[in-house]
């Protein structure tokens, strides 16, 4: 956060306060009609009026422009997730100093991103609770309590892992500092190897061309823990990469 402009800083709060009040908007009822859905009203019959009311040219201008900047946020925010990850172009991976999570060792996290089960796949905002872990046999696992007691997964091991960014999430009135994680997603409705055997990595020979990318997203409650999940993703694909080469 201390490496934003103030300029940028004020423009990503104002987006994300904008995502953040249309994503509750959308939930959130009055007399059996969402809050979006009245406001759209609302904005929609001001202009109304003042054509028939004869406001004059310029309130009808207004009032239209009012009228079709209300729709262009809920149909940007709808497209994007209602948050926007902001890469952070400054961000250094942590330094060696920093000590790794010892195998099967639970941190909790924020999760967003797409997360699943065999039968079922879901989108979540800013979750929690939710926690990430590694086993010892090298797989990363994530698992999303989305609702009380009903639990989504991601899974994910050195050979499948694609890239690590650090930046913010766009959602609320700050922006989220956050780790976006790229791996070939092998898990969830669309795949038919979701065996247990996926606890030890897929096989050697799995066919990684099948697989398409997928982007999930970490935020963490401060910088020390979001170090160490760096450190621990970086510490097992190097350790892998480097005993294939060997």
């Amino acid at each position: 956060m201390e490496n934003l402009p103030a300029l940028k800083h004020l423009y990503y709060s104002y987006i994300g306060r904008l995502y953040a009040f249309a994503y509750f908007s959308q939930r959130r009822t009055f007399l059996g009609t969402t809050h979006s859905g009245w406001l759209r009203f609302f904005v929609f019959a001001l202009f109304v009026a003042s054509l028939v009311l004869q406001w004059g040219w310029i309130l009808s201008i207004l009032t239209f422009l009012l009228w079709q900047y209300v729709g262009f946020i809920y149909r940007r925010a709808k497209k994007e997730g209602y948050n926007k990850f902001v890469l952070d172009d400054t961000a250094v991976p942590p330094p060696n100093t920093i000590q790794p999570l010892a195998a099967n060792e639970k941190i909790a996290v924020r999760a967003s991103g797409r997360y699943a089960v065999t039968t079922k796949s879901d989108t979540v905002l800013l979750v929690k609770p939710a926690h990430y872990w590694h086993v010892p046999l090298g797989d990363h696992i994530v698992m999303v309590e989305y609702r009380p007691k009903n639990f989504l997964y991601q899974f994910f091991n050195a050979r499948t892992l694609q890239k690590i960014e650090a930046g913010w999430i766009l959602f609320g009135k700050e922006p989220i500092s956050t780790l976006a994680i790229t791996f070939l997603e092998s898990w969830g409705p669309d795949h038919s190897n979701n065996a247990i055997a996926y606890y030890v990595g897929g096989g050697e020979n799995e066919d990684l061309s099948r697989l398409k990318p997928r982007t999930i997203y970490f935020s963490f409650a401060d910088a020390a823990e979001q170090n160490k999940v760096w450190a621990t993703l970086i510490k097992d694909a190097r350790d892998v990469r480097a005993s294939l080469t060997a």
